[in-house]
C-alpha cells in the first residue's frame, strides 16, 4: 500500500475532506417549547410538516454528493420536466448538490441513481473511471470497472456494474443503517473515528474482497488514509472494522460518555 499515496492528491478531489452538517428552518406560529419542573427538557411539538422543519443538508453518507454531483449549473429533471427538488427559503440553490439535499431519502434510489452514475457532471462516476482506470492501475491498484481491451474512448465505454454493487448499499439510500446481528462500524453504523470518506472511496474505485468469495485485491481499508487520518503503520492498513483511528493530534476518541476529546489550541 506504499504507492498508494502517491494518489492522494488525485483521489482526494473525488470526496470532501470534511463533513458539514448545518440545520437550518423558518418559523411559524407554533409556541415556543417550555421546560417544566418536572421535565427539563423542551421538545418541538410542531407537526412534521411545519416550516419550522426545512432540510438543508444531509449526514449519512459524507463526502458523496461532493464527490459524485455537481455544484455548478447542472440540474435534474424532475416529473413533469420541471427542477427536481426546487430552490426554497432555506436553501435557494439548484444544482444537483442541493437537489440531493433537498430529497427525501426513500426516493434516492429513483431521483439519484442514475445521475450519479452516469449524468452529465464530469464527476460522475463513469466520468471518473474512464479518467482514472489507467492513472489506478499504473499505481499498481486494481479498479472495479472495466473496459474493452483496445481501451475506452468515451466513458460510456466504462462499465461500472462491480463498482456500483459495492458502492450502492452504502450511500443509497443517504443514510445511516446499524444491523445490530453485525460488527459495528462504517457502513454498519458510524463510530466517531470510521474512516468513511475512505472507504466509500475504496467501494467506488477499487475492486474488493466480497465477502465468501475469492479474494481480489483490494479491501475496504485499502484507501485508509488518503482522505481521513490514520495513525497506524504506514502502509498497513487497520484491522476491519477499523475504529479509532486518531484524528491530527493524534489522539484517540475517549471510550467513555460524552466521547470527547481535549480541546484543540
Amino acid at each position: 500500500m506504499h504507492s498508494t499515496a502517491r494518489t492522494v492528491p488525485t483521489l482526494a478531489a473525488l470526496a470532501a475532506a470534511g463533513l458539514l452538517a448545518a440545520c437550518n428552518g423558518g418559523s411559524d406560529d407554533s409556541p415556543p417549547p417550555t421546560r417544566t419542573a418536572s421535565s427539563p427538557y423542551a421538545f418541538e411539538e410542531a407537526s412534521a410538516n411545519s416550516a419550522l422543519y426545512v432540510r438543508v443538508d444531509r449526514t449519512g453518507a459524507p463526502a458523496v454528493a461532493t464527490a459524485l454531483l455537481s455544484r455548478g449549473a447542472l440540474t435534474i429533471t424532475g416529473v413533469g420536466g420541471g427542477i427536481l427538488n426546487p430552490a426554497n427559503a432555506a436553501n435557494t440553490f439548484n444544482d444537483q448538490r442541493d437537489q440531493l439535499n433537498r430529497g427525501d431519502p426513500v426516493n434516492d434510489a429513483r431521483d439519484f441513481a442514475g445521475t450519479f452514475v452516469a449524468g452529465p457532471q464530469s464527476n460522475s462516476l463513469k466520468n471518473i473511471h474512464f479518467k482514472l482506470n489507467a492513472e489506478l492501475r499504473a499505481l499498481g491498484l486494481t479498479p472495479c470497472s472495466t473496459i474493452p481491451a483496445g481501451g475506452a474512448a468515451t466513458n460510456a465505454d466504462v462499465n461500472v456494474d462491480t463498482c456500483v454493487a459495492q458502492a450502492a448499499p452504502a450511500i443509497i439510500p443517504d443514510v445511516i443503517v446499524f444491523d445490530p446481528n453485525r460488527p459495528d462500524g462504517f457502513p454498519n453504523g458510524r463510530t466517531y473515528d470510521d474512516p468513511v470518506a475512505d472507504r466509500i472511496l475504496a467501494a467506488a474505485l477499487l475492486r474488493l474482497v466480497p465477502d465468501g468469495a475469492t479474494p481480489a485485491p483490494h479491501h475496504i481499508d485499502s484507501l485508509l488514509g488518503v482522505i481521513d487520518t490514520w495513525n497506524g503503520p504506514a502502509g498497513q492498513p487497520c484491522a476491519s472494522p477499523c475504529r479509532f483511528t486518531g484524528d491530527e493530534t493524534n489522539t484517540f476518541s475517549p471510550a467513555t460518555f460524552p466521547f470527547l476529546r481535549p480541546a484543540y489550541p
